[in-house]
């Protein structure tokens, strides 16, 4: 009988690991043709495929993937598909973008050069860091900056979506710029500005290259401390095992203490409630501890580590700095190196 219980356990762990099949068709809205070379991707991962000359597209992923489905193509606006099924084939309409195709955009006169600008928005968009030194910006004419006098605020977009080679890491990224802001403070002098706040959104896919040990190890450092392996290990109850410290009034707290977590109807997603703004220490180190707190009362987070709405946690110190170049996508797992 002991023998039998543990097979099926080991049974119900090989199902539930199984790989599942998204597939569907892609066509035009008006005249229902379909759309070939339409890209199709789970946000945040390496997990794509693209259309073909009939429309359609069939893409794997494991169980634990929870992102949304992301279907663009130039010309067009782009779908963001978070309730989808392995059950039924999607038929997915795209709207062509008018505005899109017919826009000549003109970069509004103000005080700061787009040299100016272009720096500002890399710094934090890519990060200070020697991986952001190494990354590229295949395609810097197609983002569009304004800086706005009256509010000290640098914007961005983008006509389509950046790539970006990070070399460090070997990947390159294809980021959907939906959102940019740097909001700056002026200093004692009246000249020099200081940023207050940074915020950036968007959708992005990631294509890894050839990877040896030195490229394994590089990526292991981003992982280890990073919000990608706090969230994953929050989760399992076990941020000590992972070196992760949480400290409350100058002091280390025990995690049931402060943050609560609490199933759903979906078995991959969790509602978690941070109690009180906590700094965040690992591996002792405290010249690069972080802050987190929660804008509203809970948030989601699914098995990937992924948390959701994207703005409802505030970072600062070390996962407030970190960066595109220091990301990894959402189905990244730590290698031996």
């Amino acid at each position: 009988m002991k023998a039998n219980v543990i097979f099926l356990f080991f049974l119900l762990c090989v199902v539930k690991s199984f790989p599942q099949e998204v597939s569907g068709i892609i066509v035009d809205s008006k005249t229902n043709t379909p759309i070939e070379g339409a890209s199709v991707y789970f946000d945040n991962t390496t997990v794509g495929t693209i259309s073909d000359m009939e429309g359609l597209f069939n893409i794997t992923k494991s169980a634990s993937i929870n992102s949304p489905l992301v279907v663009s193509f130039l010309g067009y606006k782009k779908q963001v598909i978070s309730n989808y099924s392995t059950e039924e084939k999607l038929t997915i309409f795209l709207v062509e973008d008018i505005n899109a195709l017919n826009e000549v955009f003109l970069e509004s006169k103000d005080s700061w050069s787009r040299a100016r600008k272009l720096k500002d928005f890399k710094t934090y968009f890519l990060g200070e860091t020697n991986n952001a030194l190494s990354c590229k910006i295949l395609n810097e004419e197609v983002i569009r900056l304004q800086f706005l006098e009256t509010e000290n605020k640098l914007v961005a977009s983008a006509t389509t979506p950046l790539v970006i080679l990070n070399e460090n890491l070997k990947y390159q990224i294809q980021y959907d710029l939906q959102d940019f802001e740097v909001t700056y403070q002026m200093g004692d002098n009246l000249q020099d500005f200081y940023p207050s706040s940074v915020f950036y959104a968007g959708t992005s896919f990631y294509m890894s290259g050839a990877v040896n040990k030195r490229i394994i190890k590089r990526r292991n450092k981003v992982y280890n401390g990073s919000v990608l392996h706090f969230m994953r290990v929050l989760l399992l109850g076990k941020l000590a095992d992972n070196k992760f410290k949480l400290i409350f009034e100058g002091k280390e707290v025990p995690q049931k203490n402060f943050i609560s977590i609490y199933a759903t109807d979906n078995p991959e997603l969790y509602q978690v409630r941070l109690f009180k703004p906590l700094l965040v220490v690992y591996d002792n180190d405290t010249h690069n501890q972080s802050r987190i707190t929660s804008k509203d009362t809970y948030f989601y987070l699914d098995k990937n580590g992924n948390h959701s709405p994207v703005d409802g946690l505030i970072f600062t110190g070390y996962f407030g700095k970190q960066r595109i170049a220091d990301t990894l996508p959402l189905d990244y797992q730590p290698e031996k190196d």
